[in-house]
This record gives C-alpha cells, sequence and structure tokens, in this order.
C-alpha cells in the first residue's frame, strides 16, 4: 500500500511539471509574439516618423542651422532598472479620463518617443503647436476629451500627406468607406481626408460614437484602430470584460500595441522637457485667408503668376490630390496667406488663363469623368477602355486609374460590384492636341513678327520702331529679379510681358536680358 502511495505521488509531481513546463512554454511563446507584434509596430511608427521628417516645412526647419532640430541627436538610453516607478509615477500625476496603464510594452514606447526619437518628437511637438490648439476646439465641441487628439501621432505623425498600405489616408488615418461615413469627400481631385480641420472633425464624431458603444476611452482608442467589430469579439472572448487591459490578448496584434504606443507619445507630451526635448520652430503658415475659386486652376499656374512656392500652396491645401482646384461646376476654397489672398483676386484672370490647356490637358480623362466636359475647344478626345482580367475586381481598376470606385461605375452605369472576365470599362479620355496647322492665321503671325499685342493678343500690322517706343518700356532684368517683381513694378501682369516677349517658360530670366513692358 505504502509503494502504492509512493508510485501515484511520483505520478501526480511528474505530471504537475508537465504541466507547469507547457504553461511556460506557453507564456514564452506568447511573449515572443508579443515581441514580434510590438517590433513591427515601432517599425511602423518609425516609419512613420520618418515620413514626417520628409514634409516640406519640416526639411526647411531641418537646413535651418539654428532649428532645434540640427541640435537634437537621437540616443538609447540604457535603463539602470529605476525607471519603472519614475515612470508609473509621471504617468499617475497627468489628469486624464483615460487610464493610463503601465507595464514593459508602455515603457517600449515611452522610451520610443522620449529617448531613442529625439529629434522626430521635436518636430512633432512643434507641429503640435499649429495643430492642436484649433483641433482641441473641435473635440471641445463634441465632448470628446482633449488628449485624445494625440491619437494624430501614432496614426500618421501628424502628416495630412501620409497613406497607409492599406490606404488609410490623412492625419486621422480615415479608410475610404469610414470617411464617407463621415462626410469626407474623396473623388479623382478631392481627398477630404487630407483636409486636417474636416478630417479632426470626422474624428472627433467618430470616436464619440465608439465611446458611446463601449463606454470606455481605452476600448474606444483601440476600437478606432481596429473596428468596432473586432473590439466586440474580444469582449466576448475575454468572457464579458470591459477594460483593454482584460481583453487586450483578444484584440488584433497591432491593436494590443496602439493603446500603449498611445500611452508613450501622451507621456512625450506632458514630460518632453524632462528629456531635454524642445519643440521645434516649424513655421507652416497661420496667417490665411479662404478664396473662392470660380474656375478650374492648377497649382503651378497660382505659383507661377503670384511667385509663391509651389509647396506652401499644397501645404496649406492638402485635400486637392492633383494639385488642382477642380471648379469646373461649382467654387471650391483655396487657402493663402492673407496677403496672396487679395493678389489672387486681383490677378485671378491672368492666373486662370496662365498656360491653361499645358496644365489641363493631360488631365482631359480625369476632368471627364468628373464633369462630362473636354477641355480646349480646338481638343479631340478618345475613350480609353480596360478590359478586366481575372482576378480584378472594380476598386482594384479605379486604384489604377485614379479613380474613385462611385466614379467608376457611374462612367460605366454600373449598379453593382459585379463584373466579369473579359469585360470592357470605361476608365477615362486621352487628349490629343490640335496640331501645329490647325492654329489661327493670327497666331502664327504672332509667333513670327514683333507686333503691337493687346490684351487679346489680336495682330493687325507690324509695329513701326515709333509705334514699338510708345507702347513698350524696355527693362534690362537685374540679378535676382523674377517676372511677377517686375510686373509688379510696372503695374501690369505676368501674362501680358509672357505674351509680349514670347517668354515659353517664365522662370528661365537671364540678368541683362532686354524685355519690352507694356506702358
Amino acid at each position: 500500500m505504502r509503494r502504492l502511495t509512493i508510485f501515484l505521488i511520483i505520478i501526480f509531481i511528474s505530471g504537475s511539471i508537465s504541466v507547469l513546463k507547457g504553461q511556460a512554454d506557453s507564456a514564452s511563446t506568447n511573449k515572443e509574439v508579443e515581441d514580434i507584434g510590438m517590433t513591427q509596430y515601432k517599425e511602423l511608427l518609425n516609419s512613420d516618423m520618418n515620413k514626417m521628417l520628409e514634409l516640406w516645412y519640416v526639411k526647411r526647419e531641418v537646413a535651418n542651422s539654428r532649428s532645434v532640430l540640427s541640435k537634437l541627436s537621437d540616443e538609447t538610453i540604457v535603463d539602470d532598472g529605476n525607471m519603472d516607478s519614475i515612470y508609473r509615477q509621471r504617468l499617475s500625476k497627468i489628469p486624464s479620463v483615460v487610464q493610463l496603464g503601465y507595464n514593459a510594452t508602455v515603457k517600449n514606447y515611452i522610451n520610443l518617443y522620449a529617448n531613442n526619437r529625439k529629434r522626430s518628437s521635436s518636430a512633432l511637438l512643434g507641429l503640435a503647436q499649429y495643430y492642436y490648439p484649433w483641433m482641441i476646439e473641435i473635440f471641445d465641441k463634441y465632448g470628446v476629451p482633449e488628449e485624445l487628439v494625440y491619437i494624430t501621432i501614432i496614426e500618421s505623425s501628424l502628416n495630412p500627406f501620409a497613406v497607409s498600405p492599406a490606404g488609410a489616408t490623412g492625419i486621422w488615418q480615415f479608410m475610404y468607406t469610414t470617411g464617407k461615413m463621415y462626410g469626407l469627400e474623396v473623388n479623382s481631385f478631392i481627398d477630404d481626408r487630407r483636409d486636417p480641420v474636416k478630417a479632426t472633425d470626422a474624428a472627433a464624431r467618430h470616436l464619440r460614437d465608439l465611446y458611446n458603444m463601449f463606454n470606455d476611452w481605452g476600448l474606444a482608442i483601440s476600437a478606432y484602430n481596429c473596428g468596432a467589430g473586432n473590439v466586440r469579439k474580444a469582449i466576448y472572448r475575454s468572457g464579458g470584460k470591459q477594460n483593454f487591459w482584460e481583453i487586450r490578448q483578444y484584440l488584433p496584434r497591432e491593436t494590443q500595441n496602439y493603446f500603449p504606443a498611445y500611452i508613450g507619445a501622451y507621456y512625450m507630451m506632458k514630460y518632453h522637457s524632462i528629456h531635454g526635448i524642445t519643440p521645434a520652430k516649424i513655421t507652416i503658415p497661420s496667417n490665411v485667408d479662404t478664396v473662392m475659386v470660380k474656375k478650374e486652376v492648377h497649382f503651378e499656374q497660382i505659383a507661377h503668376v503670384l511667385d509663391i512656392p509651389l509647396e506652401e500652396i499644397k501645404t496649406l491645401n492638402p485635400q486637392y490630390k492633383r494639385s488642382v482646384i477642380p471648379a469646373f461646376d461649382e467654387p471650391y476654397p483655396l487657402k493663402l496667406r492673407s496677403n496672396d489672398v487679395l493678389r489672387f483676386i486681383a490677378m485671378q484672370d491672368s492666373i486662370y488663363k496662365y498656360e491653361y490647356d499645358t496644365y489641363f490637358a493631360p488631365l482631359q480623362m480625369y476632368v471627364n469623368a468628373f464633369t462630362g466636359k473636354t477641355v480646349g475647344d480646338n481638343s479631340t478626345t478618345k475613350k480609353k477602355y480596360h478590359t478586366v482580367r481575372s482576378g480584378e475586381n472594380l476598386s482594384k481598376i479605379a486604384n489604377k486609374y485614379g479613380l474613385s470606385l462611385e466614379e467608376l461605375k457611374k462612367m460605366n452605369k454600373l449598379k453593382s460590384n459585379y463584373i466579369k472576365t473579359g469585360q470592357k470599362l470605361l476608365v477615362g479620355y486621352t487628349y490629343t492636341q490640335p496640331p501645329a496647322s490647325s492654329q489661327p492665321a493670327a497666331d502664327k503671325a504672332d509667333e513670327n513678327k514683333d507686333t503691337n499685342t493687346d490684351n487679346s493678343s489680336q495682330v493687325t500690322k507690324p509695329a513701326t520702331s515709333t509705334e514699338t517706343e510708345a507702347a513698350y518700356t524696355i527693362h534690362t532684368v537685374a540679378k535676382g529679379e523674377t517676372l511677377y517683381q517686375i510686373a509688379t513694378k510696372y503695374h501690369t501682369t505676368v501674362q501680358k510681358i509672357a505674351q509680349i516677349n514670347h517668354l515659353t517658360n517664365v522662370n528661365s530670366l537671364k540678368v541683362g536680358q532686354k524685355l519690352k513692358i507694356p506702358r
């Protein structure tokens, strides 16, 4: 009996050891999976921060030797084992309606933002000074906690031009369907997901709706990343728990690290000065006004005539995908510096006419899809088709040709998304420039001789030397002068000077060049 008892005890101990070993192996496996997921997510965040550093207005500060960015160096802080209690204490002192938990994963993201990527965090702080004041006002309007604006740090690193591999776009990284649900327009020319103001308004409403579903901001933030459906599944699998940390293991891998990354970014925003990080002085024009544009216009037309940096126009108007304001049938807004708005209004006719066909002929297929109109009086168009291949769907085809799904369906009068292999779909139009021989005789004559040119560039007779002297002033181009500066000096327009002097490139003036200026 004694031997039997000893034998049973040995079996029990062996079994217990096996169970413990299995649990340890399982925990080790889960830890490895978590580490892999965290590594991939940190790489994704690093990529977003690098893209943010490539923004025109950020690069401009990096190039400035006085910029704080040029003085900062990214460095890895060696953990002496005492940081856990310090981080935990600092987080506990942050007043927030969001439960800011702390563990090893949170610590990793704190180190990422506060220690390992100081240059990126400095740029983020500089951008935050431009974006967050008015974002917080929008959040306050909808009763959403202001600290949730920090989601933009992990979504896009405050880059309105950010696009994820899955197609999420803008500072708030809206997917197409979610953006549409909250009123963000997306078509061939416009993507409201890239408009920081409209997208922030949509994000505030979306976060409010998610909180109303789960009654917990940690879960609402998680649902913003992976969708409400995945959070509901995680709650069900956890046995009905209603807290992020309790359902974390049941969420998609990226979302398991999303909320900890948010906490890391939140920590950096509050305690950056302790880590020696100062906001970079990034200058995005803030003294801006809006003018309603009544005719289609390309950013380069505006940039050339008003002598404004093209990148500045793009920065202030990121929602226009092709650098085109598509005011074909209705007016659209254009943001510029306040004094530039006044100049735009004064010179708008010259802007609209400046090399119109040069900019809009290549966009013919998009113009036709957008409005059904044709560019140019003498233009000819030809329909362009795509033959559906095996495995293709409407979304893939629309993306290939720069169209939205709705536009492609409208062009082909499709009532559903169903297509079949071999089917021909209209995907746009090609534009053919009119041949030189079809040019009006008056224009030909204008190209071959000096003439007395009025606003409509019509030619009646060759100008005599006396008429020329009476009609023009001769200006000698000085170093650093632009055509806009010359036009302003003589109270005329860039277009008139370019026409009279047969200039094909208004940016290629040479020092000493003689220009005729209309009196």
